[in-house]
This record gives C-alpha cells, structure tokens and sequence, in this order.
C-alpha cells in the first residue's frame, strides 16, 4: 500500500509523542527524532492539532502532545486525514470513480478487500504499533 509522505510523517510523530506522554515536544524535537523535514513536518502537525488528535502549546516552552490517549486514535484517522478519498485501487475510490464497475468481474473483490483494510486500520490504535511486540493477526 503506498500513503503519502504526510501520512507517514504523522504517524511517527505520533507515535513518538506517545512515547513521550505528557511532555510537549516541538516540531523540531519530533523532527529530530523522527530524522525527517521540520518545515514538512510542521504542516503536518499543524493538519493533527486541528483535527484535534493533537494538542498544541506556544511559546519557548510550547510544543505538541497527543490530544487523546494513544488507544484512542487509530491508523484509519491517519489515513483519513492525510490521504482524502483515496484509494489503494485507483477504480473504487471517490475521486476517479469507474465507469464499467457494474460490467467488472474485479471491482467487487477490490472493493471488499479495501473496506477489509480499513477495518484493519481502524482496529490499530497508536498504542498497538508503539509496542515493539508484533500484534497478532485477528480472526
């Protein structure tokens, strides 16, 4: 699955946020860290504090926590977020669109695996891909 450079930005940060509970690191800090652009990371934090999955502080001493608790924000919101109505199969997604999926032997299996996905997703919280133990596939 391919997401954009932003998606992957916010989701390390995040995570490094949740590493760090309750202490506000700045863009730099988590740019450090995360060993990728302060100014690209910046917008991305500043698109995560308004969607309210992170808080953030100004001045000297300012910088970002997570909003809610790492359990409470799934990869899906990420996705959501960052990638719009995009989609991994460019002929079920919102914006292209198909104009033969009612005659396509494949749209419905592309269709059901992306929404299996998503369920994926929204079932993987920040805490689950934090810890250094590899989660169990669900059945």
């Amino acid at each position: 699955m391919k997401t954009s450079r932003k998606t992957d930005y916010a989701v390390h940060a995040l995570m490094i946020l949740a590493r760090n509970k309750k202490k506000e690191l700045s863009v730099k800090e988590l740019a450090d860290r995360g060993n990728v652009s302060s100014s690209y990371l910046a917008k991305v934090m500043q698109k995560l504090s308004a969607a309210g999955i992170v808080s953030s502080a100004e001045g000297k001493k300012g910088g970002y926590t997570l909003a809610k608790n790492a359990e409470e924000i799934n990869l899906a919101q990420i996705m959501e977020l960052f990638e719009a109505k995009d989609n991994v199969f460019e002929c079920v997604d919102d914006i292209r669109g198909c104009s033969i999926k009612d005659r396509c032997k494949i749209h419905h299996v592309f269709a059901h695996a992306y929404q299996k996905m998503l369920a994926e997703l929204e079932q993987t919280t920040i805490k689950d891909i934090i810890n250094p133990e590899i989660k169990k596939e669900r059945v």
